[in-house]
């Protein structure tokens, strides 16, 4: 298979040729072979030099082997764990390679030779690592870009951890199409006024970088998880001229938040999809819809879809196409781990509307009984989010010793809890008004830009947990 050329690559205001991108891959694939790397091996690196590990991951590309990237923040007793797990031959350490002393099992000369390994968020359960080829991966950039209008010469800004499919996913995208990588600037460099050659990796989403960069540079594409939106928003109301494509994606997005995008100019698209789908495979322009669920758009062309028909109740969604995953990797590192015939089964509930249009529900296992009665908190949370003074909202489900669980709101924003209560007995139906508010400064987020439910849970719960009232108590 004939790998697409290296895109070009920017970060502040330091911008690196198609051909400069070529001759560093190219000197990396020679040294990568020189320390040993075979073909179908897999190499971990750390995320501590996004432009180098773009790099890398194309020149692992072009030498048959795959690259699995971890956050830098991972201890080592957890990357160690990791090769283990998967048989991963290789870490990248500093200036080369390193040999793990794991080695897979069975035979790697199979037609399931992953390029790239990811790690599942872990939001949903125990991560998991997905194995994409490059063909997989060629597959799902080939049709987002023409979804999407990429072109060349056109600029993609990448803001998504590139431990994640979302980041990494951009990095295909552009080089298919031609078009340039842009890495937001490190903070500190932009504030001295000088270039830098390196991207630094944050904890967190800067938004004031981000929009510098929009300001600063002829961004096109630009690709935000919710949580992110939002916080963009807020130090950056009006769109550049020059955007022509906002995607939110990695969960569902509020009503309220997309209204006020779309009111302010942003070009906003909605997407869905998943690691084991190498990122996306449905998109569509925004429309206001005041239907249960997420509308997202039509999916891709060559996507098959199993899941409720127009006017039937969701039911949980399966996939089958030619980005759909290898299979997830243990030692054996072998295809069709998690695929039944090729069909991938999600934990999501959807729905095929008569236009062919995508729509999401939520996850199967987030509904929660609340006195008997299902309550879905991403219902709960999508509806807290046009209350006054309310900028980021994440609902929750806790224990309770009498109702077996009752919602919490946590949110970002001037609502004090005394006005977001009241506002809640006025809007929602009694089965599905939190019982616990928290006001924080900031919610605490995953990697992946996701509001940290796990963190959420921990920081409502306490002494009051168990005084919170009944679901029918006024």
């Amino acid at each position: 298979m004939r790998l697409p050329p290296a895109s070009a690559l920017a970060v502040g205001e330091i911008h690196w040729s198609q051909a400069s991108c070529e001759t560093a891959i190219l000197h990396l694939t020679r040294d990568l072979r020189a320390q040993g790397l075979r073909a179908a091996q897999v190499v971990l690196r750390a995320v501590d030099d996004p432009r180098h590990l773009l790099l890398l991951h194309q020149a692992l590309a072009r030498t048959g082997a795959g690259l699995l990237p971890y956050p830098a923040a991972l201890p080592a007793a957890a990357v160690d764990a990791l090769a283990a797990a998967i048989g991963a031959e290789w870490r990248w350490v500093q200036d080369g390679l390193v040999d793990t002393g794991a080695t897979p099992t069975g035979d790697r000369q199979d037609t399931g030779v992953p390029t790239l390994l990811i790690r599942t968020s872990g939001s949903a359960g125990t991560p998991k690592v997905v194995m994409l080829s490059a063909a997989q991966l060629m597959a799902s950039a080939a049709r987002v870009n023409a979804a999407l209008d990429l072109q060349p010469r056109n600029e993609w800004l990448c803001v998504l951890p590139l431990h994640h499919i979302g980041g990494l996913a951009i990095s295909w995208r552009c080089a298919l199409a031609g078009a340039t990588l842009r890495l937001p600037a490190p903070e500190a460099a932009r504030a001295r006024g000088r270039p830098c050659a390196a991207a630094t990796v944050r904890p967190d989403f800067d938004a004031e970088t981000v929009a510098a960069a929009l300001r600063h540079h002829p961004v096109t594409h630009l690709s935000v998880v919710p949580a992110m939106l939002a916080r963009l928003l807020a130090v950056m109301p009006a769109p550049p001229p020059h955007l022509r494509v906002l995607l939110s994606g990695g969960q569902a997005l509020h009503p309220a938040l997309a209204r006020r995008a779309v009111a302010a100019g942003w070009p906003l698209y909605v997407s869905y999809g998943l690691s084991e789908t190498g990122s996306m495979v449905a998109i569509g322009r925004w429309r206001d819809d005041t239907a249960p669920g997420t509308l997202v758009g039509p999916l891709l062309p060559d996507v098959a879809a199993r899941c409720a028909g127009p006017g039937e109740a969701p039911s949980r969604l399966r996939l089958r196409g030619p980005m759909v995953m290898t299979g997830y990797a243990d030692q054996r590192r072998g295809p069709g781990l998690g695929l039944s015939d090729g069909w991938l089964s999600t934990d999501d509930l959807c729905r095929l509307e008569a236009d062919g249009t995508l729509r999401v529900f939520g996850r199967a296992d987030d509904l929660v009984v609340i006195g008997g009665e299902q309550v879905s908190p991403g219902a709960v949370e999508a509806r807290l989010a046009a209350a006054p003074g309310v900028a980021e909202v994440a609902v929750v489900a806790v224990g309770h010793p009498h109702w077996g669980a009752t919602l919490a709101a946590c949110w970002r924003g001037p609502a004090i809890p005394s006005a977001l209560e009241t506002w809640c007995r006025r809007e929602l139906p009694k089965r599905e008004r939190p019982r616990l508010f928290r006001q924080l400064r900031a919610l605490p987020l995953l990697a992946s830009g996701k509001p940290d439910r796990a963190a959420l849970r921990r920081l409502v719960a306490g002494p009051d947990t168990a005084d919170a009232g009944a679901p029918g108590a006024d």
